[in-house]
């Protein structure tokens, strides 16, 4: 197989389980429960996709896409407000709490260990069906490594706050494709499409922004930590600025759409 990356791989079947593989011993690394966790919302949204199946689904030729985005619409919503207690537990955290915990931090543990979980079975899901765009599947990555890295050394429950309610653009998303795939591209879909450019921009592009400003303001109560975590600092810097290409393009379909009246 060829993906868009150019590289000749091996069949998907074989690329999912070595995945599979790699996912259970980074989350045996994890404190018991946070490892459970996470492979149990790995399984759990593998069942979900699965129970999906026995429901009544379009006629389009994208049933697989179709069960996943309705799965990445589930976790979006969860992480969304997810962030909103991430974001009121703020006031509990004492200077460095939130930057290098004492285990008083407990909602970004929670949904930190749920996000990396879905990020998990929608890697497993790309590599089975063969669907790798790089930089989804870069992004995917990244994050999957900088999830279980903070996790382990308990870092960064501030940061996860605006981190995680970027996936607000995603439902908005999620429905734009769904209008699309049953040919449905009236109001409903140039709605949906206005929407997702303005929650995109302002989580993923400024307000996610405005979080690399309060960690680098911060910079003196994290500098102790190990040196690991600024590796992690160095990739949710890259992330930023993937969500900038991204944003880049939702501007420019974004104009599109206003000159047109609908999307393509």
């Amino acid at each position: 197989y060829t993906y868009m990356c150019g590289v000749h791989m091996t069949s998907p079947v074989t690329l999912t389980l070595a995945a599979a593989a790699s996912f259970v011993a980074l989350s045996y690394l994890q404190e018991a429960s946070c490892g459970l966790l996470i492979l149990g919302t790995t399984l759990s949204y593998g069942l979900v996709y699965g129970a999906l199946k026995a429901t009544r689904e379009p006629p389009i030729a994208r049933q697989s896409e179709w069960r996943e985005r309705q799965v990445s619409t589930v976790n979006a919503v969860l992480l969304v407000c997810g962030s909103l207690l991430c974001f009121a537990e703020w006031p509990t955290y004492d200077a460095s709490e939130g930057w290098i915990s004492q285990g008083l931090a407990y909602w970004p543990v929670t949904f930190a260990a749920l996000f990396v979980g879905y990020l998990q079975w929608d890697v497993l899901w790309m590599l089975y069906h063969s669907s790798l765009h790089f930089d989804e599947l870069a992004h995917h990555l990244l994050f999957i490594a900088v999830t279980h890295y903070v996790l382990w050394g308990r870092y960064f429950a501030r940061p996860f706050a605006w981190l995680s309610v970027t996936e607000l653009s995603t439902p908005f998303l999620n429905c734009r494709w769904f209008l699309a795939a049953t040919g449905s591209k009236g109001r409903a879909y140039d709605t949906c499409s206005l929407l997702f450019a303005s929650a995109f921009l302002a989580t993923r592009a400024l307000g996610y922004g405005m979080g690399l400003v309060d960690l680098w303001l911060a910079r003196d109560l994290w500098r102790p930590a190990h040196w690991g975590l600024y590796v992690v600092i160095a990739l949710v810097h890259a992330g930023y600025a993937l969500n900038l290409v991204w944003a880049s393009k939702v501007v420019g379909a974004a104009r599109r759409a206003m000159k047109s009246g609908h999307r393509e």
